[in-house]
């Protein structure tokens, strides 16, 4: 019994190793055909050349702005530069107060009295400068200047002050009062006047017109006149009244 086994058995393992000896063989015939399979169509295949190198792009500055305008650690290199805004022209100063009117006297030019803050009361003709302002033209009604470039025209009862000035309310003597020996003696018999203050007779009076130029005050007495100044629609006036009248 033990020998059938054994048999058997000797049997199972040569018929096992027989087995796999077909199965290598089978294995390696496959191999084989597959590497003839392999083989073959290589050597069918057109092997072509491989495609030509593309030379590489040359370097452009401007493809690499924005690494440079966006560089978070260097602000300056930003090239939108940033131009402060020009500084506000300074203010023009402001316009010193305007000449004082007085009056005028038609005369050839006419002639205007005015005075400002600093300079007392004179007699100006158009041209003239008084002060900061140069008078351009005046009538009986407006009266221009220029100062800065600038043109101001002004009604005359604009700038004619509304009190006399301190000179007309307190009249003073332009000269120390003469005697009635001395008055006699420079006025003579006729009564002549002082051509250097009193001007012309005024036609059918007993008046005499104001020398431009005249800066005496009100109730001023030379020789044996007496300066009278007086307000109308036209503004001040001045004149000479005889003290003997």
């Amino acid at each position: 019994m033990n020998r059938r086994w054994i048999a058997l058995n000797l049997v199972l393992i040569a018929l096992a190793v027989s087995l796999a000896w077909l199965l290598r063989q089978h294995w390696l015939e496959a191999q084989a055909h597959e590497r003839a399979i392999f083989e073959q169509a290589a050597r069918k295949k057109n092997v072509l050349p491989p495609p030509p190198l593309t030379p590489p792009k040359p370097v452009t500055p401007a493809e690499y702005i924005d690494v440079a305008s966006r560089m978070l650690f260097a602000a300056d290199r930003n090239p939108n530069v940033i131009v402060d805004p020009p500084k506000p022209a300074p203010p023009p100063p402001p316009m010193p107060p305007l000449p004082s009117y007085f009056g005028q006297m038609g005369f050839t030019p006419p002639t205007v009295l005015l005075s400002t803050q600093t300079l007392a009361q004179k007699s100006y003709h158009a041209g003239d400068t008084i002060g900061p302002f140069e008078i351009v033209r005046f009538d009986h009604e407006k009266i221009a200047f220029k100062w800065n470039d600038q043109t101001v025209e002004k009604k005359l009862e604009e700038i004619t002050p509304k009190e006399a000035p301190p000179e007309l309310t307190q009249p003073v003597a332009a000269r120390p009062q003469q005697s009635q020996a001395s008055q006699a003696k420079s006025l003579g018999d006729s009564g002549s006047k002082p051509d250097s203050q009193v001007g012309a007779e005024i036609s059918g009076s007993d008046f005499h017109a104001c020398v431009p130029g005249d800066t005496s005050p009100a109730g001023t007495v030379v020789g044996n006149y007496k300066k009278v100044m007086t307000r109308g629609l036209m503004g001040m006036s001045c004149q000479w009244e005889s003290v003997s009248k």
